[in-house]
């Protein structure tokens, strides 16, 4: 019976051996390591996220854009004449360049 037990042993003994030289097992473990290292240092992508990581350029620019739009829209509502697609097409560029300019310059006051 002794002699059973001892075999038993050393069969464990090197399953283990075995099991630890296992580079899946290994390479399972240490990603298992970094997985819960890294598990709370990534953070969810929203839209405030991603209007934040905008270059004051192009954020600036976006709005102005939007605000030559709604001012184009007005001016087409209101007025009804031959001239009002050309005014609100240079609203709508004076818009984007006007907010073009006015982030750049915010980026380069940042930047110094």
């Amino acid at each position: 019976m002794s002699q059973d037990k001892e075999q038993e042993r050393l069969r464990r003994l090197r399953e283990e051996q075995l099991s630890a030289r296992d580079p899946s097992q290994k390479a399972q473990s240490t990603h298992q390591r970094l997985a819960t290292h890294y598990q709370g240092s990534y953070r969810k992508t929203t839209l405030q996220g991603l209007i934040r990581d905008l270059p004051a350029a192009w954020l600036w620019m976006i709005i102005g854009l939007l605000i030559g739009l709604a001012i184009a829209i007005v001016i087409f509502q209101t007025v009804k004449a031959d001239w009002t697609p050309y005014v609100a097409g240079v609203v709508i560029f004076f818009g984007l360049a006007a907010g073009r300019v006015t982030g750049a310059v915010l980026d380069w006051h940042k930047n110094d």
